[in-house]
């Protein structure tokens, strides 16, 4: 039974057509859209034989399927159990041997009338922008890049034509409170970071008050997004086993992001395209290991609308998780919680050594390289820091903590990579974000570079011989 708009899109953000050899099977997406563009044009029941003639063209063209009035039987009667479609009449229709939907012979006998729900059929030939709304979200999960001829075929070229993208919501830029009025317009979890919206598209929140050090790659767009998990090891699964599909089909997600002290907004659409596992934190202070995907945004979750460097970045990712935690001393956790700090600094330093000498060659995507090199280094290095911003003269808050008591630290080469050098901890420095900055962008950041590296080498230097 019908139960409003939200209830409907809900319904349709179900849809889930199953795997097939070729793909998925998409029967039953392309009915709901002929059916929508049916219901746009005042339609509502049709005859068996109606839809059998006008939809079993567009499964073969567009769906994949054999050519034939059999094909259509499979959608006709299964979009039922989506509570999508109503078959008036069924219970004089002989089935299958199995039972699972009538035969061809007794539909073409009976020729039922079926359509949409009733109060579906009335919220859809009424509300244009929905209709749009819902037409837009099954285009963009099943049919992109968009079929030439799909729209006109399914009666959808004058709402869709040209919109398919902008007809989506919420719209890019819409901030909202909290995660609740995000649930109450859109639908969705009002918990978990990783989750789809009601229409089932996949949706990312980063909150800057919270536990994942989600941040932007200096020197690109890009931002590396911390996967689904607290405390412990993360694993493909949960919101992060649906963030390696969104990477194997190259699908865009939404992309919401909270400042501190600011609102949601959704920030951007956004395409995964690497993820990398490495050390972290959990939210229990303990060293675990966690995903990040590298998020590219995009103006739109259209593909033929992304800018070639997304594109290039695609084609060249190799849809593996490049795992930074293997072969370093922290693959022991539980040791490794027992050492001193001198004794694990020692240990990642030289773990950091031997990961340096490997690295031959600049990988292709350079900045997404650095920011990954040797997290054994990076985590060297924040230990040596004991929390505190390296710099002798910093003026910011250089014992600043987050609400899970992390250090507010980012640790970065003295002198930038793309001068030379390795990822050893005696070359690299933990500063906060204020120092950062001006390291990187103020006036006199040459100054500074130079004043910090004898700094790093005697920290270095120093924290080994057990004196800092």
């Amino acid at each position: 039974m019908a139960d409003g708009a939200a209830g409907l899109i809900k319904r349709v953000g179900g849809l889930s057509p199953a795997a097939r050899g070729a793909g998925r099977a998409l029967h039953r997406p392309l009915l709901v859209l002929w059916a929508i563009g049916q219901a746009f044009q005042g339609r509502g029941e049709h005859r068996w034989s109606a839809v059998r003639d006008a939809v079993a063209p567009m499964l073969s063209a567009y769906a994949g399927a054999p050519a034939g009035a059999q094909s259509v039987v499979y959608p006709f009667w299964a979009l039922r159990g989506n509570g999508l479609w109503e078959v008036s009449g069924i219970e004089g229709l002989v089935l299958t041997s199995g039972g699972r939907r009538p035969t061809l012979s007794t539909l073409n006998e009976a020729d039922p009338l079926a359509g949409l729900p009733e109060g579906d059929f009335k919220i859809l030939s009424e509300d244009a922008e929905l209709a749009a709304r819902i037409a837009g979200s099954v285009l963009l999960r099943f049919f992109d890049p968009l079929p030439a001829g799909l729209l006109t075929a399914v009666g959808l070229e004058e709402l869709l034509a040209g919109r398919v993208d902008t007809s989506l919501r919420p719209r890019v830029g819409e901030p909202f409170s909290n995660r609740d009025t995000i649930a109450d317009a859109y639908g969705g979890n009002r918990v978990l970071g990783i989750t789809p919206l009601a229409d089932s598209i996949l949706t990312a929140y980063s909150d800057d008050k919270g536990p994942y050090a989600d941040k932007r790659i200096e020197g690109t767009d890009f931002i590396a997004y911390t996967g689904d998990g607290l405390s412990g090891d993360q694993h493909i699964r949960g919101g992060n086993k649906s963030m390696q599909l969104y990477q194997v089909e190259q699908r865009a997600l939404r992309y919401w992001h909270k400042p501190h002290r600011g609102q949601w907004t959704f920030e951007s659409w956004a395409v995964i395209v690497e993820c990398h596992r490495r050390w972290g934190r959990g939210e229990d202070g303990k060293m675990r290991r966690e995903f990040a995907w590298i998020l590219a945004p995009v103006a739109s979750p259209l593909r033929r609308t992304w800018p070639q460097h997304v594109l290039d970045a695609l084609a060249e990712g190799d849809g593996l998780v490049h795992d930074h935690t293997a072969n370093t001393p922290l693959d022991e956790t539980d040791e490794a919680e027992t050492l001193s700090d001198l004794d694990r600094y020692r240990q990642l330093a030289a773990a950091a050594g031997r990961t340096a000498s490997r690295r031959t060659q600049r990988s292709r995507r350079t900045e997404v390289d650095r920011y990954f090199r040797s997290p054994a280094a990076r985590e060297a290095v924040i230990i040596r820091s004991g929390g505190t911003c390296e710099n002798p003269t910093c003026l910011g808050h250089p014992t600043e903590r987050t609400d899970a008591g992390a250090p507010i630290l980012e640790v970065d080469h003295v002198n930038e990579l793309s001068n030379g050098g390795d990822d050893v901890p005696e070359i690299m420095i933990a500063l906060c974000p204020n120092c950062h900055a001006l390291k990187t962008h103020g006036r006199n950041r040459r100054q500074l570079r130079a004043a910090l590296l004898p700094v790093a080498r005697q920290r270095h230097r120093t924290f080994l011989e057990g004196a800092l």
